[in-house]
């Protein structure tokens, strides 16, 4: 806590000074201005928030966090109206009810997709009055509240990607049962046993959360998964993670997010398929990760905090230091930190390791509460005006009741740059289906993610009759990035064999993931492996991946054998890891080239396939890497905490099938 408040007297020239009568509000840049729209009791413990087709606020709360019974009241989805423009919120109404602690949403077509573990729920208002009346229970039995379900994500490709701590279900069959993937991050035994629930359709009057005790239950690990948009195809993109809140994607695709510790400092992670943070891994642990070879590694400092939100920014008319970042809140701390790229090779990082705050409230909080001003920062997502909106949580960790009624604080905050005007006018299309196809290639390129989503599926709907306008617009100087991804993206999911790109890195990087979205490896995936900009390289390696292609393996090798960048490297030990048997990566251990070898032993220790008297020999390999790995390996598996109920579960099967 001494050195957060040190940092901030050595940056408080950069800040403006607080004004009388300003108590309430957070310390912003000085180059900012900050407005609340809303507080309590308009809001109260406000968490999860998003903004709807039409432009409106939709904010999650209710009194669900942080020690629910089986009566507790459930948490509640509100939609906040401006109706005069004013910059402040008037009234409110209740969209959706009946949840656990919601803890992410997001929008799509007519469905708000909400995360309240151990639910995964979708719900639908079927008559245009702003109440849902139609609620699926897409998943269930996800883990409790701590460590649950967040980071709800559409991205280019139409799949939902979502953050999952490490809390476990209970798997209880045949109701209480999560799809495979969440059971394989947890390490649930005998789960190949269970058959995967189908969605559950309910109304308003018979929608029924499930309960989860919120006590602690870990599992081995959390992950980051993706699934279609009615929940089919359920797959783990990442994994290794502790507790990771919240994740965004930039303009390229690319992701970024922090992950909750233990005891060590919360870690910036920029996620991609296959990588293995750490927590919870096979053998072998190291926290940060940047030196570790069976790991991916951080993206940032460590920071003694608690990361909640975080989005990225890039809007028109903002100053250009505030373009191309990300921007992410720290509860614990009660600030909001930018983070600046600076890409080594593939490896995202920061580019500085004291990370700029953008706002903070003079200081951090307890667990239990927090004094002083009123700024404890959750959710941040950028708003249709284009400006910074931000949940901001109560005093108190949990729920607080005073005569039978929620008590707590609550505050939505606007911020945006003083040479920024942020719009109050009416941004939406009246009707997408109705929309010129211009309007909607226009909302492809926008910060506001239903817009772009929904103006993307329309062109979808529409078909092959609009390709001959997306390519041409594709075409022309200017597009932002933004723009340039989810054209090749739309192009891409409309014409699958009219897809590849390349006239930049990024689109050489978007028409690699295209290939992996289909399946379809053609010669440039392979050709890819060879290009000088190593992200490109990476992405392709990571296409063979997806595709299976096992008859790839030997480009693959190729690469290993020359492969100097950390990321690359990686990736490509864990796709022969994937594509080639066993047999023949053990006979790699004999390979001349000490790469070879490296990565053949770290696909194999990863898979525990190697036992001790296989391990010893490399004790004395010519390369320090691989015998400090033998020595490492030989040192003992790390082991991890877990908590609850067992991994093991030979009761819930006997009760199965008993």
């Amino acid at each position: 806590m001494e050195k957060a408040k040190s940092l901030i007297t050595l940056i408080s020239i950069s800040f403006g000074a607080p004004l009388p009568g300003d108590e309430q509000l957070p310390i912003i840049s000085a180059d900012f201005k900050i407005s609340v729209f809303a507080q309590d009791p308009l809001v109260r413990n406000p968490c999860a928030i998003t903004f709807d087709q039409q432009g409106r606020l939709c904010v999650g709360m209710g009194p669900q966090y942080r020690s629910p019974t089986k009566d507790t009241p459930g948490d509640s989805v509100w939609i906040l109206s401006d109706e005069d423009s004013d910059g402040e919120a008037e009234s409110r109404k209740q969209f959706a009810t009946g949840f656990n602690s919601i803890q992410g949403l997001a929008w799509k077509g007519q469905d708000l997709w909400v995360a309240n573990a151990p639910d995964l729920t979708i719900v639908r208002d079927l008559n245009g009055d702003d109440i849902a009346d139609e609620y699926t229970r897409v998943y269930t039995d996800l883990g409790n509240l701590e460590h649950g379900l967040h980071g709800l994500n559409f991205g280019p490709d139409g799949k939902l990607y979502m953050s999952k701590g490490n809390s476990k279900g209970l798997t209880e069959p045949p109701e209480r049962v999560a799809p495979a993937p969440f059971r394989e991050l947890w390490g649930i035994a005998d789960s190949a046993h269970f058959e995967d629930p189908t969605p559950i359709i309910f109304t308003s009057e018979t929608y029924k959360k499930n309960y989860h005790n919120p006590r602690d239950d870990w599992g081995i690990s959390g992950g980051i998964l993706r699934c279609k948009d009615d929940g089919s195809q359920l797959e783990i993109i990442s994994r290794g993670f502790r507790n990771p809140w919240d994740i965004a994607f930039d303009d390229r695709f690319d992701w970024l997010g922090t992950d909750n510790d233990q005891t060590m400092g919360d870690k910036i992670i920029a996620p991609f398929f296959g990588s293995h943070f750490g927590w919870g891994h096979a053998w072998s642990f190291d926290w940060k990760g940047d030196g570790h070879l069976p790991t991916a590694p951080s993206s940032g400092p460590l920071f003694e905090g608690s990361g909640t939100g975080i989005v990225f920014c890039k809007v028109p008319g903002y100053p250009e230091k505030y373009q191309n970042v990300f921007f992410y809140n720290d509860w614990l701390n009660r600030e909001t930190r930018i983070y600046r790229t600076k890409w080594d090779g593939a490896w995202r990082k920061a580019d500085r390791e004291n990370l700029e705050i953008l706002a903070h409230a003079e200081g951090g909080r307890t667990m239990p509460k927090s004094s002083g001003r009123s700024f404890d920062p959750v959710d941040i997502e950028i708003g249709p005006d284009g400006a910074i909106w931000m949940s901001s949580w109560g005093r108190q960790y949990g729920a607080h009741f005073e005569e039978g009624k929620i008590a707590n604080e609550g505050r939505i905050y606007r911020l945006w740059p003083r040479a920024f005007s942020p719009s109050n006018g009416n941004n939406t299309l009246p009707v997408w289906g109705n929309a010129s196809a211009q309007d909607l290639i226009g909302k492809l390129g926008s910060h506001l993610p239903v817009w772009r989503t929904n103006a993307q599926e329309e062109l979808i709907r529409r078909g092959k009759e609009i390709l001959p306008l997306l390519l041409k617009r594709l075409s022309k100087d200017g597009n932002t990035t933004s723009l340039e991804t989810w054209l090749i993206w739309t192009i891409g999911r409309i014409s699958p064999g009219q897809d590849w790109f390349d006239l930049n890195t990024n689109q050489k990087i978007q028409s690699l993931r295209l290939q992996a979205f289909h399946q379809t490896i053609t010669q440039e995936v392979v050709e890819a492996l060879n290009d000088p900009e190593p992200r490109v390289r990476l992405e392709a390696v990571l296409t063979l991946r997806q595709g299976d292609a096992q008859g790839k393996t030997a480009a693959l090798i190729d690469l290993a054998s020359r492969e100097t960048d950390r990321i690359v490297f990686y990736a490509t030990w864990g796709a022969l890891m994937e594509l080639m048997p066993e047999k023949n990566r053990r006979d790699l251990l004999d390979d001349e080239r000490a790469s070879i070898r490296l990565a053949a032993f770290l696909g194999l220790l990863e898979q525990d396939a190697l036992s001790e008297a296989e391990i010893q020999p490399f004790l004395n390999d010519p390369s320090p890497l691989i015998s400090g790995l033998a020595k490492k390996r030989l040192g003992g598996k790390y082991q991890f905490e877990h908590r609850g109920k067992p991994l093991t579960k030979n009761r819930a099967l006997q009760k199965q099938t008993g």
